[in-house]
C-alpha cells in the first residue's frame, strides 16, 4: 500500500509540475518590432506594447492581440462601369498603416481589412472610374489613381488608418471595346498618313505655282525693260558695224534711208 500511495504521490506531483512548467511558459508573451501588443484581461485592455521584449500576463485570464504597425499591403480586385458605361476589370494595391492601433481595435476589431479598407476602397474606385470614359480612364491614368487616393485617404483617416499610396495594378477592358480601340488608332493613323500625303500635294503644287509666277514676272520685266532708247542703240551698233565695213565707195543707188546723190553725173 505504501508503495501504491507513493507512486500516486509521485504521479500528482509530476502532473503538477507540468501544469506550473506549461503556465511558465503561457506566462510571457514576445513583442515583435513593428508591432503593437495590446494586452486583454477578460477582454478589456489594460495594456499595450509597442517596444519589442518579453512580457508577463496571467495564464487563463490574459490575451494578447498583434497589430502590425508596419507599413502593410492589401491587393483588391473589382468591377466598374466608366462613363461611357464600358465594363473594367479593376486591380489595385493599397499601401497603409495603423496610426491608433487601440482605438482601431475597440472601434473596428482585428478584420478592419474586410470590413473597412475593401469596401471603401471598391466604393472610391467605382466613384472616381464612373466620372470618366474608358478611353479617357486610360490616358488619364494617373489623374484616376490621384483622385481615388484622396478620397479613400480622407475616408480612412477618421478611422485611424493612414493611407500610404494606392495604386492601379491593372485595368481590363471588354474584348470588343479593345477591338473597337484598335480599329479607330488604325483609322485614325489612316487618315493622319492621307492627310500628310494631301499636304505634301499640296506644298509641291503651291511651289510649282510659285516658280512659275516668278518665272513670269522675270519675263515681264525682262519685256519691259526693252525699251525705245534700247531699240535705237541696237540700231546705232548695226549703223556703226555697216560704216566700219564701207570701202569709201558711194553707192550708185541710194535708199528712201540715206538719200545719196550720184556725184559722177552732177559733175
Amino acid at each position: 500500500m505504501n508503495h501504491e500511495k507513493k507512486a500516486i504521490t509521485y504521479s500528482i506531483l509530476f502532473g503538477l509540475i507540468i501544469i506550473l512548467l506549461f503556465n511558465i511558459g503561457t506566462a510571457f508573451y514576445i513583442v515583435q518590432p513593428g508591432y503593437t501588443a495590446l494586452h486583454l484581461r477578460l477582454g478589456r485592455v489594460i495594456d499595450t506594447h509597442t517596444a519589442s521584449g518579453c512580457y508577463f500576463k496571467i495564464p487563463f485570464f490574459d490575451t494578447i492581440v498583434y497589430l502590425n504597425n508596419r507599413i502593410c499591403k492589401s491587393v483588391i480586385e473589382t468591377t466598374a462601369l466608366s462613363k461611357d458605361l464600358q465594363s473594367v476589370s479593376i486591380g489595385v494595391a493599397i499601401n497603409y498603416k495603423i496610426r491608433d492601433a487601440v482605438t482601431l481595435y475597440q472601434t473596428v476589431g482585428t478584420d478592419f481589412e474586410r470590413i473597412i479598407i475593401d469596401p471603401f476602397s471598391q466604393e472610391s474606385i467605382k466613384a472616381v472610374v464612373a466620372k470618366y470614359t474608358a478611353e479617357d480612364l486610360i490616358q488619364y491614368r494617373h489623374d484616376a489613381k490621384d483622385k481615388v487616393c484622396n478620397e479613400l485617404s480622407e475616408r480612412l483617416l477618421p478611422l485611424h488608418i493612414t493611407l500610404v499610396d494606392f495604386n492601379f495594378v491593372h485595368s481590363d477592358f471588354s474584348p470588343d471595346f479593345i477591338k473597337a480601340v484598335e480599329e479607330k488608332q488604325i483609322a485614325e493613323q489612316s487618315a493622319k498618313t492621307t492627310h500628310n500625303l494631301t499636304e505634301k500635294v499640296k506644298e509641291e503644287t503651291l511651289q510649282i505655282k510659285l516658280k512659275a509666277e516668278a518665272e513670269a514676272y522675270a519675263l515681264k520685266v525682262k519685256k519691259e525693260s526693252v525699251t525705245q532708247e534700247l531699240i535705237a542703240l541696237k540700231k546705232a551698233e548695226a549703223l556703226i558695224k555697216a560704216i566700219e565695213k564701207w570701202d569709201g565707195k558711194l553707192p550708185r543707188v541710194a535708199t528712201n534711208a540715206v538719200p545719196f546723190l550720184d556725184v559722177d553725173k552732177t559733175i
